[in-house]
């Protein structure tokens, strides 16, 4: 009883699927908002979920931040993983850290099942997120620290990890990332069966 108003965002293919799951699965009620529609929201005293895209969610956040919600859950969280380590960070990601910075809300939850593509940056990028939401320093360091203690090629590629270094890289990781693997939900697939046959060529098929 924690937790009775939710935002949820993701993909804005995703947000049907929210929905039938948070029914189907929960019996939880949800609203799938977009665009400015979130500017003018009022939540019922019920609980709900408000499902909106990550375009929308940057557009609005400001508003949002007027509306009482207990916890954000970002899908497909790896969208915001260039916050650190480009160029130009992205302004959805950096949109989020602001919001995240302000303790907006009590929970924050983030789901990815590709927490790093292809950089360091991508880890060190989430983790710094949730340390925002915490109110807490990143304990990767700042982005010099990091690059010195963790990366073993130059800083740009980050694509290594120093080998004196991966005890205490992972420690810290896992104390932000709780993994769950198929094997770990118990779930029973059915047996898999594969029939395959043999088809003989024709006559004409020989001669060819």
């Amino acid at each position: 009883h924690r937790v009775s108003k939710i935002l949820i965002v993701c993909p804005k293919l995703l947000m049907p699927q929210w929905a039938e799951e948070l029914k189907c699965k929960f019996d939880i009620k949800s609203q799938q908002v977009i665009g400015s529609e979130l500017e003018e929201l009022k939540l019922p005293d019920e609980p709900i979920a408000v499902i909106t895209t990550y375009h929308s969610a940057r557009l609005h956040l400001d508003g949002i931040g007027k509306v009482r919600f207990d916890m954000l859950i970002l899908d497909e969280a790896h969208k915001l993983r260039n916050l650190y380590g480009v160029n130009k960070t992205p302004q959805v990601a950096t949109a989020f850290h602001k919001v995240l910075s302000e303790r907006v809300f009590r929970y924050v939850l983030m789901l990815t099942a590709t927490p790093i593509q292809n950089r360091l940056w991508d880890l060190y990028s989430l983790v710094d997120l949730l340390t925002a939401a915490r109110g807490h320093e990143n304990p990767l360091g700042n982005t010099g620290m990091f690059a010195r203690k963790f990366i073993a090629d130059n800083r740009t590629d980050a694509r290594h990890l120093k080998e004196e270094a991966k005890d205490e890289f992972r420690s810290i990781i896992y104390g932000y990332m709780s993994r769950v693997r198929r094997g770990d939900a118990n779930l029973v697939f059915p047996e898999r069966i594969v029939q395959s046959h043999t088809v003989e060529p024709t006559a004409g098929e020989l001669e060819l």
